[in-house]
């Protein structure tokens, strides 16, 4: 299976923030035999992780992006991987990688000794939930913690707890994880606000998650360990059809925005007097898939198309428009 992937020389990597360079560009074959599903860059832009149909996960050394080096195959799912997520930089989680399938597992990757060999650290079975459809790594002042949305319309929450012996050298980490019954369809994505306070770390109170799913947006907040849960009010009118993906826009100290998908197109929420409102809607004019925020959140990077899937950019201008920069086209003509 073919894969064409575009990375900006300048690119925000996690925290890191560089000026915006050229686009440079590369197609490899991955050796998947079947549809490549989804994937992700680490936050530094060193290793690239590929999910696919056929039930494997590739990892791949991206530091030359014009000559990608296979690392290895991750082999613990029994299904196709629908979606991976690179855990941030700074959350004391290391190098791990998520990977949440169809067989209702989400898996933990970590790196042994020999770089081309990875194992898996921790498993959450959550297959009485049906598939796992999206993860989400939380904001990294929270620690290591991370969501999964699932098909009966539950989304979980996992959060390290630390560690404890259990003999004279092993030890065993410690998770909790909350399930909260948000939709009554499928959820699609999941997505954590970046806007909690300095000591939330190691505690999910008080964390706010926007997800996906075939009953619309929704927004809410956890309230305490017992699993409890608050939702806010999203406009009803605004809100009656599937959602296909969501993401909340890094804090900057203004207010908070969400962008989601319906169809062809990308749409931008804000909250007013505690109700979310559409503020702006861009039609792209072909199948919207996903979407991910540059760390700056004036630009929005999206993928889109139905035979083929490329990238585009929103940027976003002083007087609150979006331009659409299209950066497969643009990628082609440095």
């Amino acid at each position: 299976m073919q894969l064409f992937i575009l990375l900006d020389s300048g690119c925000s990597c996690g925290s890191l923030e560089r000026p915006h360079g050229f686009w440079m560009t590369s197609q490899f074959d991955t050796g998947h035999t079947g549809p490549i599903l989804d994937t992700q860059l680490d936050d530094l832009g060193l290793r690239l992780a590929t999910a696919s149909e056929d039930g494997l996960v590739k990892l791949w050394d991206v530091q030359s992006p014009e000559d990608p080096v296979f690392l290895c195959d991750l082999e613990g799912h029994s299904g196709p991987v629908h979606q991976v997520a690179w855990a941030p930089v700074g959350t004391g989680a290391g190098a791990l990688l998520l990977s949440g399938g169809s067989d209702g597992r989400a898996l933990l990757w970590g790196p042994c000794q020999d770089p081309k060999r990875w194992q898996v650290v921790h498993e959450e079975n959550l297959s009485k939930h049906g598939e796992v459809r999206a993860v989400s790594w939380a904001p990294m002042n929270l620690g290591a913690a991370f969501a999964c949305a699932l098909s009966d319309g539950t989304v979980t929450t996992t959060i390290h707890q630390g560690t404890v012996r259990s003999g004279e050298a092993d030890v065993e980490h410690r998770w909790q994880t909350q399930t909260f019954a948000i939709h009554k369809g499928e959820v699609h994505a999941v997505s954590w606000a970046s806007s909690v306070g300095p000591d939330s770390r190691g505690k999910l109170s008080g964390a706010c998650l926007s997800s996906a799913g075939d009953d619309g947006l929704r927004v809410w907040s956890i309230l305490d360990v017992q699993g409890r849960c608050k939702q806010e009010v999203v406009d009803e009118a605004e809100n009656k059809e599937s959602i296909r993906d969501v993401a909340w826009k890094p804090w900057d100290g203004n207010y908070d925005v969400l962008a989601s998908v319906k169809g062809h197109e990308v749409i931008f929420w804000c909250r007013e007097n505690s109700k979310w409102m559409v503020e702006s809607r861009v039609d792209l004019q072909e199948e919207v898939w996903k979407l991910q925020w540059y760390q700056a959140g004036s630009q929005l990077l999206v993928t889109c198309g139905t035979k083929e899937y490329r990238s585009i950019m929103l940027k976003q201008q002083l007087s609150g428009k979006w331009d659409i920069i299209d950066l497969s086209e643009e990628a082609t003509t440095q």
